[in-house]
């Protein structure tokens, strides 16, 4: 499988409007954690209040009382691609330490057999107080590509053989309202802007010591609303690329010397709104539903929805439906998530 097969099948799990690429190499923490956070459209950094917070918002990590642990594994059902086992993995885990402190754990995997992308998660939140919590994440994510075969027109892949690894960091505050029920959430994530690519992709002049896999840093503001004992709404506004403006393109056009290309300023930074919900119907049993829209021209938006079964005060099934509106022709992915607690 080729690289550029490799990204649209990630950007199934991803979303097509978050799918940040540097030379093939994909941003793993915009593929969603969790079935039930990927169910409420990932409107989750208000929420974060099960292991998914390592992932969604360090903060919530601190307001969880009992030692959580969960496993995701996603079935993409992209057919375009065949014998390359593509897949993902997610697996998170949350202790509390005494009253004021909790920490977390997390390991995320996308790819194949071909390609790889990781992340290993370390969540520590401080309880500012009765109603405010502070979390941050210190992360490792690396990648690697194993040897692809040269292609006869294109020559050889400039990502074969190649691997590498940037530390990055998350800030998250999670703070309960006044306003009964009403928790508000803040996620700055890659607050360093990690380079997971630095020596070793090539930009367009053959650099490697470029910018080429600079992740951008994000904002993640949202409110989520408990609107009785039964049902959560949940509102999430994110800003990729929180310190880009603008970026220079080519317009096709030269300058009055005949020689110099004319530009002109296009923005570089992507915006989202989500939202999400979900509503316990039975006993043990809950319904999601979550969906996105992208403020660009090129992309629309994402549909999400899901289920949740508790069969015991401990274990929790989880499952939801990820598709993206630009790419129903892959027909989506389903994400299925096990999770207790002790």
């Amino acid at each position: 499988m080729k690289s550029r097969e490799w990204l649209i099948a990630v950007a199934v799990l991803t979303g097509v409007g978050f799918a940040t690429v540097a030379d093939a190499v994909v941003n793993i923490q915009n593929t969603g954690a969790g079935a039930r956070s990927m169910a409420m459209g990932n409107s989750f950094v208000a929420v974060a209040d099960d292991a998914d917070a390592v992932f969604a918002n360090p903060a919530g990590v601190g307001g969880i009382e009992t030692k959580q642990i969960a496993y995701t594994n996603v079935s993409l059902l992209y057919g375009g691609i065949d014998g390359d086992n593509l897949g993902q993995h997610v697996v998170s885990y949350v202790q509390p330490l005494g009253g004021k402190l909790g920490l977390g754990l997390g390991f995320e995997r996308i790819g194949s057999d071909l390609m790889s992308e990781n992340g290993a998660f370390l969540s520590l939140a401080l309880n500012l107080g009765k109603n405010l919590n502070l979390g941050i994440n210190g992360k490792y994510l690396f990648w690697k590509v194993e040897d692809i075969p040269d292609d006869p027109v294109a020559g050889p892949d400039p990502l074969s053989g190649a691997s590498a690894g940037a530390i990055g960091l998350d800030l998250g505050l999670l703070w309960q309202s006044p306003v009964k029920g009403a928790k508000v959430g803040l996620l700055l994530k890659n607050l360093n802007e990690p380079n997971v690519a630095k020596g070793t992709v090539r930009d367009a002049d053959g650099n490697t010591d470029s910018d080429a896999g600079k992740l951008p840093m994000d904002l993640h503001l949202g409110v989520a609303y408990q609107v009785n004992p039964k049902s959560l709404v949940s509102v999430q506004w994110v800003v990729r690329d929180l310190g880009a403006s603008s970026v220079d393109v080519p317009t096709g056009e030269m300058q009055e010397d005949g020689v110099t290309p004319k530009t002109s300023s296009e923005s570089s930074r992507t915006t989202k709104l989500v939202v999400g919900g979900e509503t316990r119907v039975v006993q043990g049993l809950m319904l999601r539903a979550g969906g996105s829209r992208f403020f660009e021209d090129d992309a629309s938006g994402e549909l999400n929805a899901g289920l949740g079964y508790a069969w015991t005060d401990k274990t929790r099934f989880d499952y939801s439906y990820h598709i993206p509106l630009d790419l129903v022709e892959t027909n989506g992915a389903h994400r299925f998530s096990l999770g207790y607690q002790f």
